[in-house]
């Protein structure tokens, strides 16, 4: 899938999500976008392993409905256990249950009364939903609760093999529950979506990654961190391999926080989601100075008063973040930020 097609289908589920919208009005809302609009009806395809054109059904009412259902779902499973790891010391079991459906899938209702302690492992694989159309869920017991009722023993779930025959990978994944929703939502479903677009940016050629960085600077998905302050982070920058690895960052993407912008709210107000987005030109042009192993400046080029931005990698190196953006008020300032410095690129 394109990037910007990716970009625009996790800006509507998250509308979706932020503003409660029902599935009518996320249908409209969808076809409304001119870039999903394009992402509709039977088209032909070419196969990327094979080559063969073919003739593929893409958007449609029921895909629209299948993508809803699943995101909220998983959405209110992830803030569900938000509130379980913040209240298990009252609550410290879980007790699995099934949904309102009138069939039940027999792995699924052969879980039903299970009750195990909320750090189970258990719970790392079949904390609900389970699988496409899945509406199990799970109910918070009292210890004084789980031991009036009896607390079960551990299930023994074993695995089955799902091969893919497209790209011959093979999975293991727990009897009962479908392919791709094998993980808790509260500790790594809704990050699969993230990394699926950081893959897809750090696999892009150079100009459209720019491109693309930029216009996910001000999209929905960085407003919602810098308006409404909502928890999260988005990619909105990349540096370059040599940058990255003098750094000592294990990934290239720059991401920005919530953590970050509630500092730069108090610091520098004046900030838009425009500004942001000058930052794939800064890391690319702008003159980078070391100021410590984890911390790198960037100071734009040509400018009497010069836009500047520091990074900061994680000690694990896992992660860049911007900690801070803002338009230098001084000369003065920009010299002895480099006096103290190292500068590791002109």
């Amino acid at each position: 899938m394109e990037v910007d097609l990716l970009e625009a289908m996790q800006t509507e589920i998250l509308r979706a999500l932020d503003e409660g919208l029902p599935l009518a009005t996320f249908q409209k809302s969808w076809r409304a976008n001119p870039r999903l609009a394009e992402w509709w009806g039977k088209r032909e395809m070419t196969d990327p392993l094979t080559g063969e054109v073919k003739l593929v059904q893409l958007g449609s009412p029921r895909r629209l409905r299948t993508i809803y259902n699943a995101n909220i779902r998983s959405a209110r499973a992830a803030g569900q256990w938000e509130r379980i790891e913040r209240t298990k010391a009252a609550f410290p079991y879980l007790e699995y249950r099934t949904g309102p459906s009138e069939q039940h899938r027999p792995h699924h209702l052969a879980k039903a009364g299970t009750i195990l302690p909320i750090d189970s492992p258990f719970w790392d694989d079949w904390m609900p939903p389970n699988g496409w159309g899945c509406k199990c869920w799970v109910r918070q017991v009292t210890k004084a609760e789980a031991t009036r009722r009896g607390v079960s023993p551990e299930p023994d779930v074993p695995d089955r093999v799902v091969p893919n025959e497209r790209t011959g990978d093979t999975r293991f994944i727990p009897l009962g529950i479908d392919p791709g929703w094998q993980r808790n939502p509260g500790k790594l479903r809704l990050q699969h979506m993230d990394m699926l677009l950081r893959e897809k940016i750090e696999n892009l050629p150079e100009a459209a990654r720019k491109v693309a960085l930029r216009d996910i600077a001000t999209s929905w998905r960085v407003m919602r961190i810098l308006r409404d302050g909502a928890p999260g982070k988005a990619p909105v920058a990349m540096l370059e391999p040599a940058l990255t690895e003098r750094l000592g960052a294990r990934t290239s993407l720059i991401d920005v926080s919530s953590a970050t912008i509630e500092k730069q709210r108090g610091r520098h107000p004046e900030l838009t989601p425009e500004d942001y987005a000058r930052l794939v030109d800064l890391l690319e042009k702008g003159k980078a100075i070391a100021q410590s192993e984890t911390h790198l400046a960037f100071v734009e080029p040509a400018s009497d008063l010069p836009w500047v931005a520091v990074l900061k990698r994680t000690l694990d190196g896992r992660e860049v973040f911007l900690v801070s953006l803002y338009k230098s008020s001084s000369m003065r300032y920009i010299s002895r930020l480099i006096e103290r410095g190292e500068i590791w690129r002109e």
